[in-house]
């Protein structure tokens, strides 16, 4: 079937839209060769230039009709009526075409088999050594939401190190879900280490759009970039394309608008930040001066005291929430977590 014969199946019987009528100037007529037009030429049907968006939108109309779903902008199957007068290319009021590649928040999933080969935490509330670690980590966060340590929000909080590879971001993800189990808040997990985004890998999800993204261009919404997953109260920020500038747009005025927005919008939510190692990448202290708590995952074994101490230099001291040693064995006291990887 033809797009134009499509269109015209779809917007009703002949007395309301006539694709077929001649150049007799009905009024209650349009011309077939007007859809024609906008495919051979980019005439401006229905205020759109391009064919490929004209075949979107009648897409959407099908949807509509075959499921009997309210559409934003759409009547309801049954009542669905184009007047040929709307349709005139001379019209004042046209309808503005969604951009071909914006989108709102979708639902992706997130592979249970996956977070348990990595030892991470399930929202099937299996009951595991990480899981109980994590619940005491984040009742310390929790506790501390109405004392802050600076005048940041203490619901942005941040996850970071000193050096790479000490568990940072198998951390916040863990946090992340511990947080969405929690009756009375929501989380929002941001991958902010920019530079080299883990979480979209971790999670088995694809990298898209991010941060980034909404910083550099303003017509981007947050919500075209956000992931909502299928862990009910999580949701996903990936960092989004990677630019030379930044630390300097993690600085800038766009990012504290940004970050009053996330702390705001929702006063259930807590907003993770899974961030570059403090002594690797610059973006992490201008991250850090912007956060209300900081978790510092510490290596056991490894990260030594002077790299802890340079690292605690570039923060707030009243801003650290707490040291989270990571990788710890045996049984240890009650901040240790298990080996993993």
């Amino acid at each position: 079937m033809s797009i134009i014969e499509r269109a015209a199946k779809l917007l009703g019987p002949t007395e309301q839209l006539d694709l077929k009528s001649s150049a007799s100037g009905e009024k209650g007529g349009v011309r077939a060769d007007l859809v024609e037009r906008a495919f051979s030429e980019g005439d401006e049907l229905f205020g759109i230039s391009e064919a490929g968006a004209l075949v979107s939108q009648l897409d959407a109309i099908e949807r509509a009709v075959n499921e009997g779903a309210e559409r934003s902008g759409l009547i309801e199957p049954g009542e669905f009526t184009v007047r040929a007068e709307s349709l005139s290319t001379d019209s004042k009021t046209r309808v503005k075409p969604a951009s071909p590649d914006s989108r709102t928040a979708r639902v992706v999933r997130i592979n249970r088999d996956q977070l348990r080969r990595q030892q991470m935490i399930t929202p099937d509330g299996e009951r595991t050594p990480i899981a109980e670690s994590f619940r005491r980590v984040k009742r310390r966060i929790l506790a501390n939401m109405t004392n802050p340590g600076n005048d940041a929000p203490a619901s942005l909080v941040l996850v970071t190190s000193a050096l790479a590879g000490e568990g940072k971001t198998f951390c916040a993800i863990n946090l992340a879900i511990s947080i969405a189990l929690e009756i009375d808040h929501t989380v929002l997990l941001v991958d902010a280490d920019v530079a080299k985004p883990c979480i979209p890998r971790v999670l088995g999800l694809k990298g898209e759009r991010g941060l980034m993204d909404v910083l550099v261009d303003r017509r981007i919404e947050l919500d075209e970039v956000l992931l909502n997953t299928d862990i009910g109260k999580l949701t996903i920020l990936p960092a989004g394309t990677a630019h030379q500038h930044a630390t300097e747009l993690l600085a800038s005025d766009a990012m504290r608008t940004l970050l009053h927005e996330l702390a705001e919008r929702y006063q259930d939510r807590i907003v993770v930040f899974d961030s570059p190692p403090l002594l690797a990448a610059s973006e992490a202290s201008a991250l850090a001066s912007q956060m209300g708590q900081i978790v510092m995952v510490v290596e056991a074994g490894k990260t030594s005291e002077a790299a802890l101490k340079a690292a605690l230099g570039r923060i707030e001291p009243n801003t650290v929430t707490g040291l989270l040693l990571n990788k710890g064995r045996g049984p240890g006291p009650g901040y240790a977590y298990g080996g993993y990887g």
